[in-house]
């Protein structure tokens, strides 16, 4: 009787298996529906922000406004200053809702498949233009967002729409990996612009309504200011360097983790999250100007917090401060 011979066969290592699983997704047609998904969904609400949801871009005057914002691109200085003055500055609602209109064309082209790669160039003339105009002084570079852009739209006209989720396209029949993973894919990234779109709106209604129950220390533009007195020290976390602040000068610290910065107006003290109230960049007190700049999109906010340009329209989160009698700067969260 044979001894029979032990089994050769090896099961697939677990390296082996996941390469297997993930195999369809390394495909143009992912690629494709990803970045038509995501930069579809981006333009898309861009479009409708600008058009519907912020009243107060389609206006000529006030913070906010597409003619505020286009000055802004004129004194900015980028290579596109000159032909924003001569040709946008006297018509800023026909170019603001030109723009929104663009994007929303851009937008449903890339998210119903349709002439994929002719929207996907005309977003990247947008996302151009926003980069030589609105973040064209912002540095370094990587901080602007809009070159990023740039590059994905042209990378999403060199692909085209990857051959899945086109709107009236035949159904395809038979299984097919790459169209699983993109269907998988794109699910996965329609939820997470989703998410971002709730969180955004969220955080807008709360600024306009003043939602929750802040403390007064933290609620925007209230007072947080501390001038020089005879009181005993006050209890707080002392910052560092401050009592070597000359007028007009500025300190930035960690108020408990939170970046933040303390400026000395005058003989006040002043303190606030450095977080611009727009997108969450931190801002840059310029000395020059007494003011507050974000380098992402030109935000401006007074040595009180206050909002002076857009496109933020809440002013920065205050951080109270207190002075003791031997010139101690202490704040409390």
């Amino acid at each position: 009787m044979s001894t029979p011979k032990p089994s050769t066969h090896k099961e697939p290592s677990l390296a082996r298996r996941a390469s297997a699983a993930l195999a369809p997704y390394a495909s143009v047609t992912v690629a494709a529906v990803v970045l038509r998904l995501f930069l579809g969904g981006t333009m898309l609400y861009a479009g409708i922000d600008k058009s519907l949801l912020d009243p107060r871009f389609l206006q000529a005057e006030g913070v906010g406004s597409i003619g505020e914002t286009l000055r802004y691109f004129v004194t900015s200085g980028g290579p596109l200053a000159g032909l924003v003055e001569a040709v946008a500055l006297p018509q800023p609602v026909l170019i603001g809702a030109s723009m929104a209109g663009a994007q929303l064309l851009v937008g449903a082209s890339l998210l119903t498949g349709s002439w994929v790669r002719y929207g996907a160039l005309l977003g990247a003339g947008i996302s151009l233009s926003l980069a030589l105009t609105s973040t064209w002084g912002v540095s370094p570079y990587y901080y602007g967002n809009d070159l990023p852009y740039f590059v994905g739209f042209l990378a999403l006209a060199a692909l085209g729409d990857g051959g899945a989720l086109r709107l009236g396209a035949p159904a395809s029949r038979g299984h097919n990996p790459e169209r699983r993973a993109a269907l998988v894919s794109g699910t996965g990234i329609a939820a997470g612009i989703a998410a971002l779109l709730v969180l955004d709106r969220s955080r807008a209604i709360s600024a306009i309504t003043g939602g929750g129950a802040p403390t007064p220390s933290l609620t925007p533009g209230a007072s947080a200011t501390a001038t020089p007195s005879a009181s005993a020290p006050t209890a707080g976390t002392v910052i560092s360097g401050a009592p070597s602040l000359a007028a007009g000068q500025a300190l930035n610290f960690s108020a408990g983790g939170t970046d933040a910065v303390l400026i000395k107006d005058g003989s006040t003290y002043r303190a606030f999250e450095r977080a611009c109230t727009h997108q969450g960049t931190p801002v840059n007190w310029q000395a020059g100007s007494g003011d507050f700049l974000c380098p992402n999109h030109g935000a401006r906010f007074a040595a009180s917090g206050q909002v002076t340009m857009g496109p933020a329209n809440t002013p920065l989160r205050a951080i109270e401060v207190s002075i003791a009698a031997d010139g101690t700067v202490t704040y409390r969260r």
